[in-house]
C-alpha cells in the first residue's frame, strides 16, 4: 500500500522527501533507495546531487566515523584485508612507499593471497628499478 501511495507521487516531491531523508540519516537513505525503486531512479539523477542541502549531513559524519571505528578495529586485530587495504591506501593515495609495501607483505604472509600477488609484483617492479 505504501509503495503504491509513493508511486503516485511527482518526481520533484520523491525528490524532496529523499533529500530530507538523505540528509538526516545515510542508512537510511540507502535503505529507502533499496525499498523503493522510484526513489532509487532519483537519487542517481544529477538533479538530485546538485540540490542536496549538504550543510545538515551532521549524522552522515558521525555514521562515517562510526564505519571507520569499526573498520580500524579490523586494522589493530590484525585482520589481513584490513592490512592490506591500509597498505594499499598508504602506498598509492599517500605515496608512503615504504610503510605502504611493509602492510602489503604482512598482510600477504598473513595468508591473503591478493597480497602476495601484489607483494610480489612490487617487489619486482622495485627489484627492475634497483639494477
Amino acid at each position: 500500500m505504501l509503495n503504491s501511495n509513493l508511486a503516485s507521487l511527482p518526481p520533484s516531491m520523491l525528490h524532496k522527501i529523499l533529500s530530507n531523508v538523505a540528509t538526516s540519516h545515510l542508512r537510511d537513505f540507502v535503505s529507502a533507495r533499496v525499498a523503493f525503486s522510484r526513489f532509487n531512479q532519483v537519487a542517481r539523477e544529477e538533479y538530485f546531487y546538485r540540490f542536496v542541502d549538504l550543510f545538515h549531513m551532521n549524522d552522515w559524519i558521525d555514521e562515517v566515523n562510526a564505519v571507520r571505528t569499526f573498520k580500524l578495529r579490523f586494522y589493530q586485530f590484525g585482520n589481513p584485508e584490513a592490512i592490506y587495504m591500509r597498505g594499499m591506501y598508504e602506498f598509492f593515495v599517500l605515496h608512503l612507499l615504504d610503510e605502504g609495501m611493509d602492510k602489503i607483505h604482512l598482510a600477504s604472509e598473513r595468508g591473503l593471497l591478493l597480497a602476495k600477488c601484489v607483494d610480489d609484483l612490487l617487489n619486482l617492479a622495485f627489484s627492475v628499478d634497483d639494477r
